[in-house]
């Protein structure tokens, strides 16, 4: 496996013990994945490329606001459940507009990107 892959294998079980479900795809080598909590009512996406991003999302599609934006923090930020929280349900900053109407559920996250990235949620911390 190589170093992406592991270093995003290390983040997500690090979440997953912080007590978050964590999914990984499959395609890719696995350096991307997305977090949510129990609810599902928010998905944070993380990639492990080019010293790792993470991003929110919403919806629906727009030629104003894209999917969603890129946060200013890294996954290896993502220390403690208060960072995980503060980050998973963070507002979309103004830069990203008014195109989108709704933050994206884990499930429509998953039904949109799991034809492509085949994840897989991380069953052991």
């Amino acid at each position: 496996m190589g170093y992406h892959s592991d270093m995003a294998r290390d983040f997500a079980k690090h979440i997953k013990a912080l007590g978050f479900r964590v999914y990984l795809a499959k395609d890719g080598a696995g350096e991307w994945g997305c977090i949510t909590d129990d609810t599902g009512a928010r998905v944070l996406s993380f990639s492990c490329n080019d010293g790792g991003s993470l991003s929110g999302n919403y919806g629906p599609p727009s030629r104003e606001s894209g999917t969603g934006w890129r946060m200013d923090q890294h996954p290896g930020d993502l220390r403690t459940v208060e960072d995980v929280r503060r980050a998973l349900y963070s507002m979309p900053p103004a830069f990203c507009g008014k195109g989108w109407k709704a933050l994206t559920t884990a499930e429509q996250y998953l039904a949109t990107y799991s034809p492509s990235s085949r994840f897989v949620e991380l069953q052991d911390a």
